[in-house]
């Protein structure tokens, strides 16, 4: 049952209080925080817990690094570019 741990809590180091499972659980768009592991795995097995109950590709996007902020800019100006030459 995934939501066997959603009432625990911990102290979120992003969120600087606490959380709970379910938090953690959904908070990345309905996916597991990107820090869950490091953050649960002293209270619970949460990389039995996560491939129990996410599949591979759900698991490969939580756990895939973000772009580097100047690289997600980039993208963004290079989006709106192409949106205003539409427009024209």
């Amino acid at each position: 049952m995934i939501e066997q741990y959603d009432d625990k809590t911990i102290r979120c180091p992003r969120v600087g209080g606490e959380v709970n499972f379910r938090f953690c659980r959904l908070e990345n768009n309905m996916l597991p925080c990107r820090f869950i592991v490091g953050c649960w795995r002293m209270y619970l097995d949460i990389n039995k817990f996560l491939q129990d109950h996410y599949s591979e590709e759900e698991l490969n996007r939580v756990f895939t690094p973000p772009k580097p902020k100047v690289e997600s800019l980039v993208d963004l100006i290079e989006k709106a570019k192409k949106a205003k030459q539409q427009d024209d």
